[in-house]
Order: structure tokens, then C-alpha cells, then sequence
């Protein structure tokens, strides 16, 4: 293949690697302005006061809308993500520091314990407005209170109080975006090896064409998927569903 057509491939070839830098580069750069964000050192302490009428010092909100189309599932989409650090006081090592505002950071295994179903009483009360086109709101509440151990740095917001390390938050966001930059550019690269694998337009390079245009979609929804999951506890997608109880 020659002239205008071999020119259009070669073209087609250098919008996909456009394409793949442009991803690789959006998430490399979106990882590290939120590391730059939240990457301020954190200190280690235990609650020993908290304002709250049980002895919170801060509460964690997901917003959720429930949907059903009446049968044995419920769907759950997030609406807003809200933290409330209603102060108290934190001890670390001999200091003790009071909050009285700031970001609020949980577990993401405590907050599927508090959004699981409790029981089929419960999915019976929540189904019927389930099924109607507003949904079933709620709200999946995670606390911190008095007892437990935290982690304060500074944010962009003013305090941070996680009940994890913010360290394995970085670790997961940063070890996320090099695998996506490193996969993104050595799946280009064999399919780009492919496609001008000799004779130039025979069968193999053909075949890496195929294997080029399958990854150039794909890699969308790997960026997509990077996004969603390098976010903050704060702000991390956390959806859900409920299944009726055998």
C-alpha cells in the first residue's frame, strides 16, 4: 500500500500515540497534584475528647440514591461527599491538639460495612421508593470518635483527620499511575511494532492495526477507571448495591 492511502495509516498511527501520551500525561499530572495536595507529613494520635453527641470528633457522609427496576437489587449512585469534623481533641505523643474543622478521611472497608444491607426488613422498607424515578436516598455515615486512632496533617482545607494512614492512600495513587503510564506505553508500542512488522500492510501488520484501533478505545475507559480510583477517601466513588436476602 502507497500514496494516500499508506499516508492515512501512518497519520491514523500518530493521533493513537498522540492519544496515549495525552492519557499517560493526565494521569501522571492529576496523581501528582493530588499527592502535592494531601502530601503533607502526618502525625499519629488517639481521640480522647469528641463534641459529638456519642463522642464523635468527626463524621464521614456518602449521599446515595437507590434505584430498582422491582427486583431482587438495589443500585446505588453517589450523590455528594461530606465531612464533619465536629471538634475534640486528639492526643499526640504528650501534645494535645483540638479540632475544630478540616477534611475527614475513612476506610474504605468501614464504609462498605456501614452502606451493607442490614437484612431483608430493610430491603423490603427501601424497595418501594427504589422503584420510583426519585430513588431511594440515604446517607452512609462513617465516624470517628473517642478511642480511636487517627492521623492529622495538614490539608488544603485546614486539618486532616484520617482513621488510616494517609501514606497507603499515596503509595496505592502513585504505584496506580506508574502501572497505567508503563501499560499504556508498552501496549502502544507492541501494537505499534505490530503494525509495521514486515512486509508493511501484510497480514501481521494488519492484524496490529486491529489490535491498535481495540486499545485506543480501551485506553479511555483505563483513564476513566485511573481517575476514579487514585481520588481521596473523601471523595472516593463507593456506589454499592443491595440484594434481596435468600
Amino acid at each position: 500500500m502507497t500514496g494516500f492511502s499508506a499516508a492515512l495509516a501512518y497519520a491514523a498511527l500518530a493521533i493513537f500515540w498522540l492519544n496515549t501520551l495525552l492519557i499517560a500525561a493526565a494521569g501522571w499530572g492529576e496523581c501528582a497534584r493530588l499527592v502535592r495536595r494531601w502530601g503533607a507529613r502526618a502525625r499519629v494520635g488517639v481521640v480522647v475528647e469528641g463534641t459529638g453527641p456519642e463522642g464523635q470528633v468527626a463524621i464521614h457522609r456518602v449521599r446515595q440514591v437507590g434505584r430498582s427496576k422491582g427486583d431482587a437489587a438495589i443500585w446505588f449512585h453517589d450523590r455528594a461527599y461530606e465531612g464533619e469534623v465536629l471538634g475534640g481533641v486528639v492526643a499526640v505523643g504528650s501534645e494535645r491538639v483540638g479540632l475544630a474543622g478540616g477534611t475527614v478521611w475513612v476506610g474504605r472497608a468501614r464504609q462498605r460495612a456501614a452502606a451493607a444491607c442490614p437484612g431483608a426488613e430493610a430491603f423490603a422498607a427501601a424497595r418501594p421508593a427504589a422503584t420510583r424515578a426519585a430513588g431511594w436516598t440515604r446517607a452512609v455515615e462513617v465516624s470517628i470518635g473517642t478511642g480511636d486512632r487517627v492521623w492529622l496533617s495538614q490539608g488544603p482545607d485546614g486539618t486532616l483527620i484520617a482513621d488510616a494512614d494517609p501514606r497507603g492512600w499515596r503509595r496505592k495513587a502513585v504505584g496506580l499511575t506508574a502501572a497505567l503510564v508503563a501499560g499504556l506505553v508498552g501496549v502502544a508500542g507492541v501494537c505499534t511494532a505490530l503494525c509495521l512488522w514486515p512486509p508493511v500492510f501484510g497480514t501481521v501488520s494488519k492484524l496490529g492495526a486491529f489490535a491498535t484501533l481495540v486499545v485506543f478505545n480501551l485506553f479511555q475507559l483505563f483513564g476513566k477507571l485511573h481517575h476514579e480510583a487514585i481520588q481521596p477517601p473523601a471523595t472516593l466513588a463507593l456506589r454499592g448495591v443491595w440484594r434481596a436476602p435468600a
